[in-house]
This record gives C-alpha cells, sequence and structure tokens, in this order.
C-alpha cells in the first residue's frame, strides 16, 4: 500500500522522541538557571593561565602599553602559610625595576609576564615619587589585550530561599562588583593606601553623597 502523501509529516523522527514521560506535580515547575560555581578569575589570553581574581580590580580606567588596562591588588589571604610570599600574583614572572615616565608622572615599576608562556601582561608599581600616587604601590597594571575574564557557570534550580546559601545578599545584587576605585577621591586614596579600602563601605557612603546632592 501505498503513503497518503496528504498527511503531514512529523517535525521529529519518532526514534528521537522520549520514550519515557516524568509528569510533574501539579500546578509545580521548575525553573533553572545560570550561576557561578567558582569566583570569576583573570586568565593569560595567551594560555589561560589563571593570575588573579577578578574581584581583586581596584579599578578598570588605567591605561597599559596597548589601551586599557585594569588596576589589580595582590591576594590578601591571611590563611596562607608563612612561606608563600601574597606580594605578586600568582604565576607571573617580576622583571628588574626601572623608573619610567607614566601619564600620572615618574614611577618605579617592574614589567610582569605570565610564568607559562612568557607574554608580557603589564607590570608591577613599585615606587612613585608623587605622594598622591604613592596608593598604586605594590599594585599590578593588567592590559586587558593581555588578560580576559573566565567565568564559571552551571546550571541549578532557581529558589529564592536559596539566594543566601549560595552567598549573596538580599538587597547588594551586584552593586559590590560595579564599584571601582576613584582615584580622584582623596579619602578613598587614603583607605588604598591603608589597606582598608572596602567596595560595600565605599558604595554606602557614595549612596549617602548622592542622597545628600538631591537634597
Amino acid at each position: 500500500m501505498g503513503k497518503d502523501k496528504t498527511s503531514p509529516r512529523p517535525a521529529l523522527p519518532t526514534f528521537l522522541l522520549p520514550s519515557l514521560k516524568f509528569p510533574l506535580r501539579p500546578g509545580r515547575s521548575i525553573d533553572f538557571s545560570l550561576f557561578s560555581s567558582q569566583p570569576d578569575t583573570l586568565r593569560c589570553s595567551t594560555c589561560s593561565t589563571d593570575l588573579a581574581f577578578a574581584s581583586q580590580i581596584i579599578s578598570k580606567g588605567f591605561t597599559g602599553r596597548h589601551g586599557r588596562a585594569y588596576l589589580v591588588a595582590p591576594p590578601a589571604d591571611p590563611a596562607a602559610p608563612s612561606s608563600y610570599s601574597t606580594a605578586d600574583l600568582i604565576n607571573i614572572r617580576v622583571a628588574r625595576c626601572e623608573s619610567r615616565q607614566l601619564v600620572t608622572g615618574w614611577h618605579t615599576v617592574a614589567d610582569i609576564s605570565c610564568q607559562v608562556c612568557h607574554t608580557k601582561l603589564g607590570w608591577k608599581y613599585v615606587d612613585a615619587k608623587e605622594h598622591s600616587q604613592r596608593y598604586k604601590v605594590g599594585k599590578f597594571i593588567l592590559e586587558t589585550e593581555r588578560v580576559h575574564t573566565y567565568k564559571s557557570w552551571e546550571d541549578v534550580p532557581a529558589s529564592p530561599s536559596e539566594d543566601g546559601k549560595n552567598g549573596r545578599k538580599e538587597g547588594s545584587g551586584e552593586a559590590e562588583a560595579d564599584v571601582e576605585f576613584d582615584s580622584d577621591d582623596e579619602d578613598e586614596c587614603d583607605e588604598i593606601f591603608a589597606g582598608t579600602w572596602d567596595p560595600e563601605v565605599v558604595a554606602k557612603r557614595r549612596s549617602v553623597q548622592v542622597g545628600y546632592d538631591r537634597e
């Protein structure tokens, strides 16, 4: 017998369709969302070697040899053993110090490169002649052309009750991640120099200042 040419064809072959069905309970559905299972990291664009956590970025408004650059703080881990130095970023090589005239004046810097592929990534601030620039000492410039941000995502059920378990603070959202260091603010410069700069505290202080300005 010939097939009826007028009958519509199925959208998918039947052998591709699942043979078992698992219905959900009436009135209940499951929503899935992307959740970052690990902290975002900065990686070498050439070999993808980890260099720092994205949370170590102090400012995204700096300029390097190849355009935009990040000002990055060294890792601060009080649990690290005494034999482990946290003065430098991980997986980098620090070259010899040299005096260099930058946009903001004379600084003593040391070029840094990836320890794995030897790609030049930026430099480390070792000293600064101007007092207003000393907040940079001990910190690093990472060129955005030489590094990229790596995000690790996974599917997890979205539930409002799990917000606290996932380490997210209610009401804070992503505000803390958007707070950047303001080099024109004297209070923030003092805090950076003293090692007490906190993005959450700065965000609250700025919101209060905005309220005063509106009044």
